[in-house]
């Protein structure tokens, strides 16, 4: 998913992308969902508990704690992005979570390049950069949405 902004300061103006997954669940949603498959868990396990399988009670606290991992894992997976920011003289791509993820490079420098497999087996890739620096961006995004991606960032650096 793309979100593109304009905005317009007392100096210059600067268009801001900022590409995200597009993540079905939210983390309140994902908690309650932990939830829900923690109750159906424990119900099964103390039926069997209660018919004397009590040896089922360890395995079910191992399980819970593999479904909540496994939550907890996608749900941190699904909430990154990256924000690629095009004013008058530069263009800067960062990625909030990571420290030193923030990438610059000169606007007048600046490429898009699009790579496509020529078997079309693999999904295409936009790179962005200059001087032999690239940063690969919309990883998550499907083909459709990237082609869009780089015809907006094309836009915005060349200033068509």
């Amino acid at each position: 998913m793309v979100r593109s902004d304009v905005q317009i300061g007392s100096r210059s103006t600067q268009t801001v992308f900022i590409v995200e997954q597009n993540r079905n669940l939210s983390w309140r949603q994902s908690k309650w969902l932990f939830l829900f498959l923690a109750a159906c868990i424990a119900t099964v396990s103390l039926y069997f508990a209660s018919l004397g399988a009590w040896l089922v009670l360890p395995f079910t606290g191992l399980e819970i704690l593999l479904v909540g991992g496994a939550i907890y894992a996608q749900s941190c997976c699904a909430h990154r992005k990256q924000i690629i920011r095009v004013d008058q003289t530069q263009v800067e791509i960062d990625e909030p979570p990571h420290r030193n993820a923030l990438k610059s490079f000169p606007k007048a420098w600046s490429k898009v390049i699009q790579i496509r497999d020529s078997r079309g087996w693999y999904p295409s890739r936009l790179l962005i950069g200059s001087h032999g620096e690239f940063v690969e961006i919309g990883k998550y995004l499907i083909d459709d949405e990237r082609e869009q991606l780089a015809h907006q960032l094309r836009c915005a650096i060349e200033g068509a």
